[in-house]
């Protein structure tokens, strides 16, 4: 088993990637109960950018760093771009107490050092996790179309020199089965991959598969040890947010961090 569900001790559940933790990281895909977001965010929403209360995702995310016994996270402005931001122990926590103070204009980022947590939100794109043990390096990444095809997959694995040391963790996104494209966009994903795009037909449409695109594109540059939930966040309104699915709605989080004294 390379996830395992567990409970938080304030209730709700996370999927922890087995291997990264036997490796000195903690990577956590947060589940949408346990919460106190009210309808249309109910429960665990942890953005502060889709119209929640403020005080309400402050809770959620008190509750799921409680849970997992780890410091705040920082968390950026994400863009559906290819930038990635080193986080250091001055900007540990940006974005986690509000808006302003966020990484601005960055999809990835990436930490050295021990108990600096590190988060992306998503409700379909995909949340990847990346480290090495053997550089003490993590980094997380937020992808859909427009960012693969930007080339973030790339950026994050050209911040390890040594791919045969990189293991992923790919958390739930939304499937082929609900992601209906046009032809214009699995071309610009093919444009912006060294693997191209990983689609399928049905009923005469064309369906991305935005995970087994990223499993593709990581194996072209060389990182094998890729592991991924193989949930579609679209089929299951009980345990997470999709915004194509429901249009408003909360985030989860990807949220990991290198385990050890800081």
């Amino acid at each position: 088993m390379t996830f395992e569900q567990r409970t938080l001790s304030g209730g709700g559940s996370v999927l922890v990637s087995t291997p990264l933790e036997s490796d000195g990281f903690l990577a956590a895909f947060s589940e949408r109960s346990g919460g106190v977001s009210p309808s249309p965010y109910e429960s665990l929403n942890l953005s502060l950018a889709v119209g929640d209360d403020d005080a309400a995702v402050g809770e959620n995310r008190r509750r799921l760093t409680e849970g997992l016994g780890i410091g705040r996270f920082a968390t950026a402005q994400q863009v559906h771009g290819a930038k990635l931001v080193r986080i250091g122990a001055k900007r540990a926590g940006a974005g986690f107490e509000g808006l302003e103070d966020r990484i601005p204009g960055a999809d990835a980022m990436l930490a050295t050092g021990a108990g600096i947590a590190l988060a992306v939100l998503t409700a379909d794109c995909v949340p990847v996790v990346a480290a090495s043990a053997a550089a003490g390096i993590l980094a997380v990444a937020h992808a859909g179309w427009r960012g693969i095809a930007a080339g973030v997959v790339g950026t994050v694995a050209a911040a390890f020199d040594s791919p045969k040391d990189v293991r992923v963790a790919i958390g739930p996104a939304v499937g082929p089965d609900h992601y209906e494209v046009g032809e214009d966009v699995a071309l610009a994903v093919a444009a912006g991959t060294e693997a191209g795009a990983v689609t399928e037909r049905r009923d005469g449409t064309t369906r991305l598969d935005l995970v087994g695109t990223i499993r593709a594109e990581l194996r072209a540059l060389g990182i094998r040890r890729v592991d991924d939930t193989g949930l579609c966040t679209a089929c299951h309104p009980d345990r997470f947010f999709s915004y194509r699915r429901d249009e408003i709605t909360g985030r989860q989080a990807a949220v990991a961090v290198r385990l050890g004294a800081a």
